[in-house]
């Protein structure tokens, strides 16, 4: 049955539309079927990228959000084919409405019963917003019962909390059983590699893009950076490796 991939953060710019759109990339590159969709009401960011097709799913109207507008969103999974791999992006302001929807409605675990595997994706930025970024993490956790794909997003500044290191808190050496894994997006130094991305980003190009358009050395950086992300990617246990390794934890 369809895989939903859905990404949640409460705090706006700090990454989570470039890794939905990088993740969305990969399955692409890995060959699986992908649809993405973009709920984004102020910035729909994964739109822009015209090689992923995404379809945006409107969920205000007159700048009110509105929950029953999700019920499309369940419609679109269930409605997928088997081997579909659902990709939705989740403005930081439509957060606390899908939210209060899932625990309202239980839309997950109603997921789960047809057959349907649900992943959320969040990210935790370094530096200024790591406090609220982690806030946001612990109230999906608390919020939901599915798998979780942890991003560390580096740009941001260094990954620590309290003068610790991030990954080294108490709330995700409790939820281990239920990280499939993290994925860092590293510091890169700003001139060179910095530069590259921003330009990527600015003009909403995918990797492949970037790589074809680029002159040599940018896309050369640029190359380094997909590879090093596809690699960590790859070791995710998706698929049917997910199904083993969730079927192995709750033995």
């Amino acid at each position: 049955m369809a895989t939903l991939f859905v990404t949640l953060q409460g705090k706006g710019g700090v990454g989570k539309s470039f890794l939905t759109a990088a993740f969305a990339q990969w399955l692409v590159d890995r060959g699986r079927p992908v649809a993405c969709i973009d709920t984004d009401t102020l910035n729909p960011t994964l739109l822009q990228y015209k090689p992923l097709k995404a379809t945006h799913l409107k969920l205000s109207q007159n700048h009110v959000i509105d929950p029953r507008a999700l019920d499309a969103l369940v419609g679109i999974v269930t409605a997928a084919p088997a081997e579909a791999q659902v990709v939705v992006d989740v403005g930081s302001n439509g957060f606390e409405t899908l939210m209060a929807y899932e625990v309202e409605n239980g839309v997950f675990a109603l997921l789960a019963e047809l057959g349907h595997q649900v992943v959320v994706q969040t990210v935790i930025a370094g530096g200024p917003d790591a406090e609220e970024t982690i806030k946001g993490t612990m109230a999906l956790l608390a919020a939901t019962d599915v798998p979780l794909i942890l991003w560390l997003n580096e740009h941001l500044g260094p990954l620590e909390i309290q003068g610790q290191p991030i990954t080294q808190a108490r709330f995700l050496h409790e939820a281990r059983d239920r990280i499939l894994g993290t994925v860092l997006l590293p510091a890169r130094t700003k001139a060179t590699f910095g530069k590259d991305i921003e330009e990527m980003l600015r003009q909403r190009l995918t990797f492949g893009e970037a790589i074809a358009g680029f002159d040599l050395m940018p896309r050369t950086r640029i190359k380094r950076i997909r590879d090093e992300l596809w690699a960590q990617l790859d070791a995710l246990p998706l698929g049917e490796d997910q199904a083993q390794s969730r079927a192995a934890a709750s033995a």
